[in-house]
């Protein structure tokens, strides 16, 4: 009967599990920027949407690159930890992105489309495949770019609800 139970068992590989389950990556590119998104979002919406005219511009996701831009070699100490001389690619990335966003949500239409669910779409996949390699900076910064976009969008709709 023992003998049944040790043909059985079947082992489990750590290493696959680490990658798997690999919790720091999901909370330094996914998590973080997308948090970051909201928070900036929700903030420029409740603060700096009510003064502004009636283009309603800059948006709550302009306000967010902006600032998030602005942070970015902040973002690439605490997000990245590569080498300190690098963080000029990953702004490159965080800024190339982030002004094709803007220009998208400035467009009126599709903006939706293009800036919201396409943009959706390509983040689960980045999500989803660029987490199991080490990446550039420039790439880095792209990959934040689309998290922060979609956190602001979400942060701006929510805080505009709750308002």
């Amino acid at each position: 009967m023992d003998e049944d139970k040790a043909e059985l068992e079947v082992k489990i590989d750590a290493p696959f599990l680490i990658r798997a389950l690999d919790f720091e990556t999901g909370l330094k590119h996914i998590m973080a920027p997308a948090f970051l998104g909201v928070t900036l979002g929700g903030i420029w919406e409740a603060f700096v949407m009510p003064h502004v005219g009636e283009i309603q511009l800059p948006n709550p996701i302009h306000g967010a690159f902006f600032i998030s831009i602005l942070l970015s070699p902040l973002l690439y100490r605490l997000l990245l930890d590569d080498e300190p001389s690098r963080w000029k690619e990953y702004t490159l990335g965080l800024s190339s992105l982030g002004f094709l966003f803007c220009m998208i949500w400035l467009s009126g239409w599709g903006a939706m489309f293009c800036g919201g669910y396409g943009a959706l779409l390509v983040w689960v996949w980045i999500c989803t495949d660029w987490g199991r390699y080490q990446l550039p900076p420039f790439r880095y910064g792209l990959w934040h770019a689309l998290g922060i976009n979609l956190g602001a969008f979400a942060g701006g709709v929510l805080t505009f609800t709750q308002l």
